[in-house]
């Protein structure tokens, strides 16, 4: 602790309290709503941003706040060159900084994030940052500001110095636990379509996770002017927009996206997934699609596999004699197999046939 920087008895016990809380968080939502209720009021703040990202993705960061307006962060991309505070917090990580280590006054105010929170009318007077030390995967960083020309002190420092490694370990702790707690409805997407290719977003797009198969489709789909760091392509990107609109108002799911390519289609259903607090993220489910779509496997179990052939060409309203080039059989034979696949899959005829496999199609 530094010298002449001595906490009270009532300091001790408002921390206790913060790492009481921050034990208890089991997400973000409850970081900023509890741990950081108590910790605003003891260091004198008057409001705070949590920036996670993930390292392996090389991802933006993406911005949990209290007490900033959500147009503050909408522009940050843009301005992230001038962020002086990220700067100087990633080249003394775990350490707690004050803004006159950071940057001189007169540059501060000349600063182009001093100057556009103050158009919102949200100033950013004062500030003091910290880099977490954390080892999962992520990084993230948490600032504390103050709305007027009042600098934070050296016990207020001393203070969040204290709390640094708490803070580290609830963060961490919930970016696993939101982790781990997507994952159960992935996996039923997974059993259920039988693939591997899933990508979790939270709802601005920015990836949370993804499964080894994606990184292929991604790769393949998708030009890289597409492509957006650490985020979904920009084609996903409108995709997931729509699949959010639909949610909002009420509907059980949005169309699945699609592009086509001769030969195969890539298509991509949006899933949401429940979160204990506001906007669900999601679970991008990609899938290559054959132009002639396999026999649904419920029904495929019951045919041979020349007859599954026939049946998924003659459920794309292929004739015998197109049907009989693709497979390679005599039209003759191509009949026959036809009635027998009628006889297995209980229709009478062609009709029926494509009416049961197209319902079986929409419902894969």
């Amino acid at each position: 602790m530094a010298k002449g920087s001595s906490l009270g008895k009532r300091d001790l016990q408002k921390m206790l309290e913060i790492s009481t809380a921050l034990v208890a968080a089991r997400d973000v939502n409850d970081l900023l709503g509890d741990a950081f209720s108590l910790l605003l009021p003891l260091v004198g703040a008057d409001c705070a941003a949590l920036a996670t990202t993930s390292l392996e993705r090389g991802a933006k960061l993406d911005w949990v706040e209290k007490g900033l307006p959500e147009a503050f962060f909408g522009a940050y991309e843009r301005m992230e060159s001038s962020d002086f505070v990220l700067t100087a917090v990633q080249s003394s990580p775990g350490v707690v900084l004050r803004d006159d280590q950071m940057i001189d006054r007169k540059a501060l105010q000349r600063n182009e994030l001093y100057q556009w929170s103050r158009e919102l009318g949200a100033p950013i007077e004062q500030v003091m940052a910290v880099m977490l030390p954390v080892d999962t995967g992520f990084r993230s960083g948490l600032s504390l500001y103050r709305a007027r020309p009042r600098p934070f002190s050296l016990r207020d420092q001393v203070v969040l110095q204290e709390l640094t490694q708490s803070i580290s370990h609830a963060v961490s702790n919930c970016w696993l636990s939101a982790k781990a707690a997507r994952w159960p409805q992935v996996l039923d997407a997974l059993l259920e379509g039988g693939t591997h290719a899933i990508v979790l977003v939270r709802s601005s797009g920015w990836e949370l996770d993804r499964t080894a198969g994606a990184a292929g489709l991604l790769d393949r789909w998708f030009e890289p002017a597409e492509r957006v760091a650490g985020s979904l392509p920009r084609p996903l990107l409108a995709g997931l927009a729509k699949a959010q609109a639909a949610w909002r108002m009420g509907a059980e799911g949005a169309r699945p996206w699609k592009r086509a390519r001769t030969g195969v289609s890539l298509r991509v259903k949006f899933l949401a997934l429940s979160e204990p607090r506001g906007e669900p993220s999601w679970a991008l489910v990609l899938r290559e699609v054959p132009d002639v779509p396999p026999v649904p496997k419920a029904l495929a179990e019951k045919l041979t596999e020349c007859e599954r052939a026939v049946a998924s060409r003659a459920g794309c309203g292929w004739d015998d004699k197109t049907i009989a080039q693709a497979v390679k059989n005599a039209p003759g034979t191509v009949k026959k197999q036809l009635r027998s696949i009628y006889d297995k899959l209980g229709v009478r005829d062609r009709r029926k046939l494509m009416l049961l496999l197209r319902e079986a199609w929409l419902d894969a």
